[in-house]
């Protein structure tokens, strides 16, 4: 409902979409930076360009909106599951439906940011780290610090959990 009814997404947001525009036209331009989250824009837009036939700012800021959605989607099963883990699955439930229903977060998903992309990476990076503690998934590590380096081209603060996970092996 806040993507159809949102007209004016954020300052950042358009910076975001300008980056995505950019590495359409010229696909070195934009590894500098953060540049995880416009990748995700231009593959978004990729995606629904295949269905409609006009571009337009529109279409670009709706493909950033819809990109920022489905990982806030994504990042609540990896909230749930390392929720579920930590202090049980009701518990775990409860806290979502709080997080679903308040204000600041429904707000972000609906915008052209790059907070829940970021918290997606940041989140599943985690609960694959916790999925390896238990000593008999070692893969869990390594697919953790592929998920970290993933969140770290779109935040730095991904690289967190590489430290987490140094500190797991001393």
């Amino acid at each position: 409902y806040l993507i159809v009814t949102t007209t004016v997404i954020a300052q950042d947001g358009v910076f975001y979409i300008d980056r995505a525009r950019m590495f359409a036209e010229d696909h070195h331009s934009i590894f500098k930076g953060n540049f995880g989250y416009p990748v995700m824009i231009f593959a978004a837009h990729k995606a629904v360009s295949a269905f409609v036939d006009n571009d337009s700012p529109q279409l670009w800021a709706l493909s950033a909106q819809a990109t920022t959605l489905a990982c806030r989607l994504l990042a609540v099963i990896a909230l749930f599951l390392i929720g579920k883990r930590t202090v049980g699955a009701a518990l775990s439930f409860w806290a979502l439906m709080i997080l679903a229903v308040l204000p600041y977060p429904a707000h972000l998903a609906s915008d052209a940011l790059r907070d829940w992309p970021y918290v997606l990476f940041y989140t599943s990076a985690f609960a694959l780290l916790l999925l390896g503690g238990d000593g008999r998934r070692w893969w869990a590590f390594g697919l953790s610090g592929l998920t970290a380096g993933l969140g770290l081209m779109i935040r730095f603060e991904c690289a967190q959990i590489v430290i987490y996970l140094s500190l797991i092996h001393i």
